[in-house]
């Protein structure tokens, strides 16, 4: 049997040795895999820095009581490699006419983070160009360009902004001529641009599937705002259990509600202690991987059981891609919850059933 993918954006099946989905077009390569000598010129690079910082060393270790020039130098060379670049159309432009080779050895084909002001907007196929405002004099101009599959919850925002609105956007340096090109742009800064893929989004599959069963059964309820899709990994991406928490009680559209979170961290665990629709309550959760504990919302249907609530928060696993597992959590009550799994078992989807305490999940 001829294997199958599926895309990462769309949903739609691939050959197992497709780069590129047919459907929307999409690149399923991430960044490593679409620049695989990344990691051994990083590694080239790093041992070239430890070589110099081993002869500036041995400099100092000669002259202990001069100021040494080179140590700064060093300093500076290391703040280039590792610092996240943060820049501005006028300092990428100005960089260019000071230094065009160290300029073009430093941008290209780097993902930077960059703030200016909207000179215009131009949107086709779903993509939106925007120039950014440079001065009138300089030949060069500085274009970023927004997908609507990256930036979903902002692009219609996006697009009705008004020339002379200021943004910060992270995306991939290229240069045409004179045209600064910023691409694969998602709006934001950088914890922004790393907390991308980790954010709390129903997965397009999972939707697909929950709006195809509910044609075929009128009296499953659950929407996909009852629902929200993260990355285990979602801690390590500037969000806190406070922010799970909020969404938490988002997707019960109210109906639950969750205050008063306090987090107190120790070596080991974590313990939050919040109130659950006024019901004060504590719970320690691992906090060694800084992997999201599905622990809490199996403690937080405690409380709901205790207050006879119908309704109670469900987990689910998927297995996305080889490196990314996918935490699904569903409000609903056990009825709906049945139908949705007994549907995902036919389903081709890598989830695992969709489960209330911790007792009975295989997690």
């Amino acid at each position: 049997m001829k294997e199958e993918k599926f895309c990462r954006h769309c949903g739609g099946k691939l050959d197992i040795n497709t780069n590129r989905c047919l459907k929307c077009g999409k690149e399923q390569r991430d960044f490593l895999k679409k620049h695989p000598l990344f990691i051994p010129v990083v590694c080239v690079v790093l041992l070239i820095c430890i070589s110099i910082g081993i002869i500036f060393y041995g400099i100092n270790s000669i002259h202990k009581n001069s100021d040494s020039a080179e140590y700064s130098k060093l300093d500076s060379l290391l703040g280039e490699l590792w610092d996240n670049i943060s820049t501005t159309p006028e300092e990428i432009i100005q960089s260019y006419k000071d230094d065009f080779e160290e300029s073009e050895s430093k941008y290209s084909y780097t993902y930077l983070e960059i703030t200016g002001k909207i000179q215009s907007i131009e949107e086709n196929d779903k993509i939106l160009k925007i120039q950014l405002q440079t001065d009138k004099k300089d030949d060069y101009k500085v274009y970023c360009y927004f997908d609507k599959e990256d930036n979903d919850e902002v692009y219609d925002e996006l697009k009705n902004y008004k020339q002379g609105t200021e943004i910060t956007a992270v995306g991939e340096f290229e240069r045409k001529g004179k045209i600064l090109n910023i691409n694969y742009c998602i709006l934001g800064d950088w914890d922004t641009y790393y907390a991308f893929d980790n954010t709390f989004q129903i997965d397009v599959d999972l939707e697909d599937l929950i709006e195809s069963a509910k044609k075929n059964d009128k009296s499953i309820a659950l929407k996909k705002e009852n629902i929200m899709s993260f990355d285990y990994d979602i801690l390590d991406y500037s969000y806190s259990y406070e922010d799970i928490l909020d969404n938490i009680s988002e997707i019960s559209g109210g109906e639950v509600e969750i205050t008063d979170i306090d987090e107190e961290t120790g070596i080991i665990n974590t313990t939050i202690t919040m109130k659950i629709n006024g019901k004060e309550t504590s719970i320690e959760v691992e906090d060694g991987d800084s992997i999201f504990d599905e622990n809490l919302v199996y403690q937080i249907n405690k409380v709901l059981k205790e207050n006879n609530s119908e309704k109670m928060f469900y987990c689910a696993v998927r297995k996305y891609e080889e490196d990314l597992d996918l935490i699904n959590i569903a409000y609903s009550n056990e009825s709906d919850i049945t139908k949705i799994n007994k549907v995902l078992n036919k389903s081709n989807l890598d989830i695992s059933n969709f489960k209330k305490d911790a007792k009975s999940t295989s997690i």
